[in-house]
């Protein structure tokens, strides 16, 4: 398994324990409402907390989850 495949499972067990799941973009082709990165979703109330336009990348991912988890 790559390194970045480890650090992308790693950020989706975090965000499971906060409550969030992470998507991935699965588009084709590159648009101005998909980037091709990554979103962070309320798994209760199915909202946005980053990447609205799937423009996270996994180091954004992760200073989100940080971010969330001091709030909490």
């Amino acid at each position: 398994m790559s390194d970045e495949k480890v650090k992308v499972n790693y950020l989706r067990r975090w965000a499971k324990r906060l409550g969030l799941r992470l998507h991935k973009s699965r588009a084709k082709k590159i648009s101005i409402d998909n980037l091709g990165g990554y979103r962070l979703v309320d798994i209760y109330s199915n909202n946005v907390v980053g990447g609205e336009k799937y423009d996270c990348e996994i180091n954004d991912v992760e200073k989100l989850l940080k971010e969330y988890e001091d709030r909490l």
